[in-house]
């Protein structure tokens, strides 16, 4: 279907007179080209049309495509499972794959798609750092003037790779991209997520000092009438690991928060909270 046909169905679904929402926008004859399909519209045009059918952009654009699953977050979703099962044959697949999207389509995200596989495949062989595909993905964010959310979440899923000193001079240029943001729940959601990676980095290496910093910061992204019991969660079990750096463990807190994630079904979150805490344990024996 055209944006218009699309467009004219979610108008009478609603009820929506033309007038209601074309008004000041299109004449009654370009309404009735748009709506069948027989011409478009500018892109400001469009913009003000949602905005009169009270649509966002991203509820169009899931519409318009038909409800199609989002296939960004499909592959990552489909190479994270694979890295955790060890299984190489199935990244090598993935790679590929993704390597064929791009030579077909020259999108730039399969591209990046392919380079992340790669990378962990590498870890998980033992074979040597692959600086070339780690390069394609460090010299994009870089060069990236302005970041939005695909940066955030590049960022993110590469962030073991990246040395310590590159991680926190990108993070602090993430952080501050995301403040323009900061009233769009994805945006909140991929910050919470980029902090708890980098804290998790920082627990691991046993340094209280950055521990807390980041701590500090994840604990903003949380509203006080905030509801989502997994951050919640995280967060008490973060504060509980710095509290086991600076010698406060409270043993029982941590099996309580580990026993909830196994009772709401996060069965791959609870081990990797277990091993995280063996670690944090080991580091401060």
């Amino acid at each position: 279907m055209q944006i218009g046909e699309v467009l004219g169905d979610i108008r009478k679904n609603k009820n929506l007179k033309s007038k209601e929402v074309y008004k000041g926008i299109l004449s009654r004859p370009a309404i009735s080209r748009f709506e069948k399909g027989h011409s478009d519209t500018t892109a400001e045009k469009f913009l003000q049309i949602l905005e009169n059918l009270n649509l966002s952009l991203e509820e169009f654009h899931f519409l318009y495509d038909g409800n199609k699953a989002n296939t960004d977050a499909m592959m990552i979703s489909a190479y994270s499972e694979a890295y955790y099962a060890k299984d190489i044959p199935r990244l090598a697949a993935l790679e590929e794959a993704s390597r064929n999207h791009f030579d077909e389509t020259s999108q730039i995200k399969y591209l990046h798609h392919a380079c992340i596989i790669h990378l962990l495949q590498c870890n998980l062989s033992g074979l040597p750092f692959p600086h070339k595909e780690f390069a394609v993905i460090k010299d994009y964010l870089f060069d990236c003037e302005t970041w939005h959310y695909y940066e955030l979440v590049l960022f993110t899923n590469t962030l073991d790779f990246f040395p310590e000193d590159a991680v926190d001079a990108v993070y602090a240029r993430a952080k501050e991209k995301m403040t323009e943001f900061n009233q769009m729940k994805r945006y909140k959601n991929e910050l919470f997520s980029l902090i708890s990676n980098i804290l998790v980095l920082q627990l691991e290496k046993n340094n209280p000092e950055k521990s807390l910093f980041y701590y500090a910061d994840l604990e903003k992204t949380i509203s006080t009438s905030d509801n989502r019991m997994y951050e919640h969660a995280m967060l008490l079990f973060f504060k509980e690991l710095i509290g086991i750096m600076q010698h406060q463990e409270d043993a029982q807190k941590l099996t309580d928060i580990t026993r909830t994630f196994k009772l709401l079904d996060m069965e791959r979150v609870a081990n990797q909270c277990a091993g995280l805490l063996e670690i944090v344990r080991n580091n401060n024996a």
